[in-house]
């Protein structure tokens, strides 16, 4: 009888192996992928990957330099930054860049997000036209996806490379 019972939960079983073995070869994508915008844009890559266990809820924020410390109490999107991983960091026209994949929420789960954040108070994205929002606290000016019906995920390489082509001028890149 208890075999017959096990045996019910088997496909939900599998389909959970299945679904976190996806989202980690998502994440060693995203990380070569990263890796690569930050070779074209002449920006370096400081990691980590994404964190295995990333869904779990953490008691803890986990935001290490260089991302500056008063990034914890930033909230995208009214809620809190949980991890960071996939940093990249460079200067453009003179202007600290970051760049980094994280999870915002306070609970088991949370929501994916990229940050593209320059060191400056002028807004140097210009008008964001995406539902990408751009926020400015700290002497930084600060630009994320937004929420859509309770989702978020990470921009793509090539959307950050858009918004790199508006910080570009002289022959970076």
């Amino acid at each position: 009888m208890r075999v017959v019972t096990l045996l019910k939960f088997l496909p939900l079983l599998v389909a959970l192996v299945l679904f976190l073995g996806m989202v980690r070869v998502a994440h060693v994508f995203r990380a070569r992928a990263m890796r690569a915008l930050a070779d074209r844009w002449g920006f370096q890559y400081i990691g980590p990957t994404a964190p295995e266990r990333w869904w779990l809820n953490r008691s803890h924020t986990k935001i290490s330099p260089p991302v500056p410390a008063w990034f914890a109490s930033w909230h995208p999107s009214g809620r809190r930054i949980r991890q960071v991983w996939d940093v990249i960091e460079g200067q453009q026209n003179g202007v600290s860049v970051l760049i980094f994949d994280c999870v915002i929420g306070e609970y088991r789960g949370g929501a994916a997000c990229t940050v593209v954040a320059c060191q400056t108070e002028q807004n140097p994205f210009g008008i964001v036209t995406s539902p990408d929002r751009v926020t400015q606290t700290h002497g930084w000016t600060i630009l994320h996806g937004v929420w859509f019906l309770w989702f978020s995920w990470f921009m793509g390489t090539r959307h950050l490379d858009r918004y790199m082509r508006k910080l570009r001028v002289g022959s970076v890149g």
